[in-house]
């Protein structure tokens, strides 16, 4: 006959059992506490500001109807060589005032340039008629307009080495180097000797370049072991140049 106490202990040492469906529940439970556990929580994002407006670049203003009326006078006056003067119409009063009404208009900068071309082109002009004075008045005035120009100090020098050179000169007829006169070529070939020194330079004015060729031809017969150098222009009378620069020059 069991006891109580035995009923008792019976009971205490028989496992209780849980029931399938209620088994699987609990893990369930469980995983999803441990997943949850592990994820870190959300970063906190910056707080997005409004967008910030596009910086706004003010376009440069256009010229009005004033800037190329300004324009319009400095293009006569550059034209009509009224570079400097007189005081109150002349180019480069009118493109400093354009310049001033619409500094960033490509006309208005080149100005100054173009009028040192001017001043660079008749001062050649002065050059090619020996006018020394004149090609010297020319280049001051363009440096006037811009003392920096790269075009003005070779320039200003060649006129000195131009002005300061001995100057010979042999004139013939036109019908006799036409011709190929014989005396025409003998006095030629005596100027030669001239031309063929070290520091001379040579200038032919024919006709014609055939007659310009014949000529330099008659020079080079002259003795001597120096090159005829120069150049040729044509135009009549005939007539051969020879500057002789100073030891050094040329």
């Amino acid at each position: 006959m069991r006891t109580r106490h035995d009923e008792a202990e019976h009971t205490s040492a028989t496992p209780r059992r849980v029931p399938v469906g209620g088994a699987r529940r609990l893990g369930a439970l469980v995983s999803l506490t441990l997943a949850t556990a592990c994820v870190p929580p959300p970063s906190a994002s910056p707080p997005v500001g409004p967008a910030s407006p596009p910086s706004a670049r003010t376009p440069p203003a256009q010229p009005d109807d004033a800037v190329f009326a300004v324009l319009a006078a400095a293009e006569r006056a550059l034209a009509e060589d009224r570079l400097l003067t007189p005081p109150d119409d002349n180019a480069y009063t009118h493109f400093a005032r354009a310049l001033e009404l619409a500094p960033h208009l490509p006309e208005a900068q080149a100005g100054k340039e173009r009028i040192v071309e001017r001043y660079i082109a008749l001062a050649h002009r002065a050059i090619g008629r020996e006018s020394w004075r004149s090609a010297r008045v020319m280049l001051e005035r363009a440096r006037q307009v811009d003392s920096r120009h790269p075009g003005i100090a070779p320039l200003w020098r060649q006129v000195q080495l131009l002005a300061n050179a001995e100057r010979l000169t042999l004139d013939l007829a036109h019908r006799a180097v036409r011709e190929r006169h014989p005396a025409a070529a003998a006095r030629l070939a005596a100027f030669g000797s001239q031309a063929r020194r070290r520091n001379a330079r040579v200038t032919i004015r024919a006709g014609s370049d055939a007659d310009a060729r014949w000529m330099h031809e008659q020079l080079r017969k002259a003795p001597g072991t120096g090159r005829v150098r120069g150049g040729i222009e044509i135009g009549v009378p005939p007539r051969v140049t020879i500057l002789l620069f100073a030891a050094g020059e040329g």
